[in-house]
């Protein structure tokens, strides 16, 4: 396969691109499920304070036991049932079905097990009242004497005390010892009538606790379960998450080290295709140009410069051709040397004008021109002059390299830089450092009208010094020996711009030139002095910075360019 110059360049350009344009994909993907996650995060710590504060009402009513704190609770469940019911079915899937399918089910089990806790609670009011009653009844049949011998009535006391405590701690202790000092009444007097109520009230008031208890366990069964459920899903959730964003970071990392890896070297093989044969020409015409007219350029890539090596060669071995007719023949060549000059010269410039790319017109013509001048004084021609316009291939050659180059610049500066935050101010008086030299030797003088106040602006900053040392070196050239380059800074608050203004005295652009000043390959410099690819890439790389760039010019007044570029923001 024949890869043409502008093939292997946006090969070199599109694979790094490919890259990362995967990697960006990819994790853009990873972004997205991570915001969607951080909303079922959000869900689940919802549902997870809602029930918490169900648990806060439910330790609340376990200790006051009265309607109001039933109501509280019952309106939390309300408020974390709601909370369920509005989530939608698509988040329930992807959160987890079946945990809420458990809460769901606890919520539903909670209200009847917590209206029966309060009815049990107002059973033990009857029943605790009950003993009370039967209680002093019994004080004060014991204290009337009719009693059986060892029913005192210090035991009666013990046992009300005993029984206070269990009303009062409710544990097995106090359960343990009320019921013993029951057994002993049945054992002094297993015959007591009037001590039966009371012991009645007791085993009812056992029995009612008892219940009571058992709803509070399953209450706070319920209640665990929920937290529990809720707890699992709040952590899930956040594993998820912290699961993409380890994938979003590897991801990234694996797309940076194939970028620093494998973008340079592309890049480097895509110049070397591309510079390679170039630089075989430059070598063979400068030993030509040395003397040694038997060397060939080598032909290889059948791409732009293999019609360049083609004309190259046709036309060094039609010139040695010629220096051996002219040996053999003088007086012939004398005679048909108008004649063929002109032959061989149109022969010559068709096999090199048919191949050649427009980018590498201008200097090809100009080898062109140069064998046309070498062919018209063949018979004239020194070891001395033959040098000389060889010499001349050579740099036109070298031209030819220059071009490539710059258009590898342009494709470079198409790429997007790393933007940070940059001082504008020392930049632009670095830039003008850079170009100190150039404005001493052409005898130009620099006028500053820039702030000492620190101005930042987003950007790369070697590309925004390319931007100012090109405009800079732009003004130099176009006001050669003498004039005045003049640069001003100030802040557009209003609009929240940083302006440099950049203005020459040099002789101006004409009018119907300035449309086209910012085109690649459009240049009003003479042929041999410029690609036209300077204007362009500054224009690229202000339109990468998120700026602005025009041009404002007079004939014979001089030309300003007004550069904006918008304030950092944190």
């Amino acid at each position: 396969m024949h890869l043409r110059i502008w093939h292997k360049m946006i090969i070199g350009i599109t694979i790094p691109s490919v890259i990362a344009l995967a990697g960006g994909l990819l994790t853009y993907g990873y972004i997205n499920n991570v915001q969607k996650r951080q909303a079922y995060s959000q869900i689940a710590d919802d549902i997870n304070n809602h029930v918490l504060e169900v648990r806060r009402n439910e330790k609340n009513f376990f200790h006051f036991k009265d309607a109001r704190y039933l109501d509280n609770l019952h309106n939390a469940i309300a408020v974390l049932d709601n909370s369920i019911n509005n989530i939608s079915r698509q988040a329930i899937e992807e959160i987890g079905g079946k945990d809420f399918s458990l809460i769901q089910d606890s919520i539903r089990k909670y209200p009847d097990l917590i209206n029966k806790l309060y009815e049990n609670y107002q059973e033990e009011t009857k029943v605790t009242e009950k003993v009370r009653t039967e209680g002093r009844k019994l004080e004060a049949f014991v204290a009337n004497g009719n009693h059986a011998k060892g029913l005192t009535t210090s035991f009666i006391l013990h046992l009300r005390l005993l029984e206070k405590n269990y009303m009062l701690f409710r544990d097995k202790e106090s359960f343990n010892k009320l019921n013993s000092g029951l057994l002993q009444i049945k054992n002094v007097t297993p015959f007591c009538y009037e001590c039966a109520p009371y012991i009645d009230a007791i085993h009812d008031l056992f029995a009612t606790y008892k219940k009571s208890d058992s709803l509070i366990n399953e209450i706070q069964a319920a209640g665990n379960r929920l937290e529990e459920v809720t707890n699992r899903i709040a952590l899930n959730e956040r594993q998820r998450i912290d699961s993409f964003i380890t994938k979003t970071k590897r991801l990234l990392l694996a797309a940076l080290i194939l970028l620093c890896t494998l973008g340079p070297l592309i890049v480097y093989k895509t110049a070397t295709y591309i510079v390679a044969p170039i630089k075989r020409l430059a070598d063979i015409t400068k030993k030509i140009a040395d003397g040694d007219t038997s060397l060939r350029a080598p032909i290889r890539e059948h791409d732009e410069t293999y019609y360049l090596a083609t004309s190259f060669n046709m036309m060094l071995d039609r010139l040695q051709l010629t220096y051996h007719s002219l040996e053999k023949s003088m007086e012939l060549l004398k005679e048909k040397q108008a004649q063929l000059v002109e032959s061989e010269k149109r022969a010559s410039l068709g096999l090199l004008v048919s191949g050649v790319a427009h980018e590498l017109n201008n200097p090809l013509y100009n080898i062109s021109l140069t064998v046309e001048a070498m062919r018209e004084e063949l018979n004239e021609l020194t070891p001395e002059k033959t040098a000389e316009y060889i010499k001349d291939i050579l740099i036109q050659s070298k031209r030819a390299h220059n071009i490539i180059d710059d258009l590898l610049d342009f494709a470079r500066a198409r790429k997007s830089p790393v933007m940070e935050k940059q001082n504008i101010v020392h930049i632009i008086k670095e830039s003008v450092n850079l170009v100190d030299n150039q404005l001493r030797i052409n005898n130009i003088h620099l006028e500053q009208d820039i702030p000492d106040e620190t101005f930042f602006v987003k950007g790369n900053h070697s590309k925004l010094e390319q931007i100012f040392v090109s405009i800079f070196t732009n003004a130099i050239q176009a006001m050669k020996n003498n004039g005045k380059l003049t640069v001003r800074l100030r802040p557009d608050t209003e609009n929240k711009n940083i302006i440099i203004t950049i203005s020459d005295t040099g002789p101006g652009i004409p009018e119907e030139d300035i449309k086209n000043i910012f085109e690649p390959f459009f240049t009003t410099k003479p042929v041999g002095e410029g690609t036209g690819l300077g204007l362009s890439v500054c224009h690229s790389l202000v339109q990468e910075h998120r700026g602005e760039i025009e041009v404002k010019s007079r004939l014979n007044e001089g030309t300003t360019f007004v550069i904006k570029f918008p304030q950092y923001e944190e």
